[in-house]
């Protein structure tokens, strides 16, 4: 039974991070298409997914089956919200402008996306409750 709920939750995991990461491709590329900067769309995907965790965060403990909210975290959280943010690109960029030697940069997007990200998860939670 264990290997089966195992199973399950692989598979929520799974169904959620196909969802999200083809949403972020899909946000990408409308935002690249009107010209916007690169880091400027990974900031604002990774804002928009802070603001997605803070709101379903709030949400959650108030759905009252603690088996369909502990499902529907494994989808939504982990599955579509940790596809959805890019971290990884995130800290690429962050990289990058290092080897460039563009550390003031590099610290601005730092600091404006931690800051962001905060901002957007505090809306996000008060909004729910």
């Amino acid at each position: 039974m264990a290997n089966l709920d195992t199973f399950q939750h692989i598979l929520l995991v799974s169904i959620g991070a196909v969802f999200g990461v083809n949403a972020r491709f899909i946000i990408y590329q409308k935002l690249k298409e009107i010209n916007i900067n690169g880091y400027f769309v990974i900031l604002a995907i990774n804002t928009f997914s802070c603001f997605l965790l803070g709101l379903f965060i709030s949400i959650l403990p108030k759905i009252k089956s603690l088996t369909f909210s502990s499902q529907l975290a494994l989808f939504f959280l982990i599955g579509f919200l940790g596809s959805l943010s890019t971290f990884s690109t995130f800290v690429y960029d962050l990289f990058d402008l290092c080897v460039k030697f563009k550390f003031f940069k590099a610290l601005k997007l730092f600091s404006f996306s931690f800051s962001l990200g905060i901002l957007a998860l505090a809306l996000g939670s008060s909004l729910g409750n």
